[in-house]
């Protein structure tokens, strides 16, 4: 099932999220299958709960190669359930970001090179790893939707916002 995303200024995406618990694992494996597939048709490299307005602590990170973001690497869905960011590195590194809950639009983002993250799995066991520069940018990014952040709240010079029409001629020539 494709959900509608849920679109800047739905008071969803202001709020933190609930811990996902005691869901039947039926519900949540279906939950989970509408949103990548939700994702992919959107063209995303990750979405969290809130964005189908389901205010629960769960995202899917997931990048792959697309007209959005050419460079990605191919990664098979993960879906995280109550994660925790429990390490960052000192380093950030700006770069663009955009979100499938406002369309349209680009900024620069300044976000931790890499990060230790733990999060439990479809299965409910607790997961722990380290991802790296964009990955890890994707996982900060859906994080902070768990936490009613969205990235324009972390944009830190307003003038670096452009079309996403004026990003690929910029990014394409």
């Amino acid at each position: 099932m494709i959900f509608p995303i849920t679109q800047l200024g739905n008071p969803v995406l202001r709020k933190a999220a609930s811990p996902v618990k005691n869901m039947p694992p039926k519900s949540l494996r279906a939950l989970v299958k509408s949103m990548i597939q939700t994702m992919r048709k959107a063209r995303g490299v990750g979405i969290a709960a809130p964005q189908i307005g389901k205010s629960l602590r769960l995202f899917i990170v997931a990048p792959e190669p697309s007209v959005r973001y050419p460079k990605a690497p191919h990664i098979q869905p993960v879906a995280m359930m109550n994660p925790v960011l429990v390490r960052h590195s000192k380093k950030r590194v700006t770069d663009w970001e955009g979100c499938l809950s406002i369309p349209g639009l680009r900024g620069r983002v300044p976000r931790y090179q890499s990060i230790e993250i733990e999060f439990s799995d479809l299965e409910g066991r607790r997961m722990q790893g380290k991802l790296d520069g964009f990955v890890a940018r994707i996982f900060q990014h859906e994080f902070d939707h768990i936490n009613g952040m969205l990235y324009v709240d972390r944009v830190e010079d307003s003038r670096t916002f452009m079309t996403e029409s004026e990003y690929r001629k910029m990014m394409h020539g």
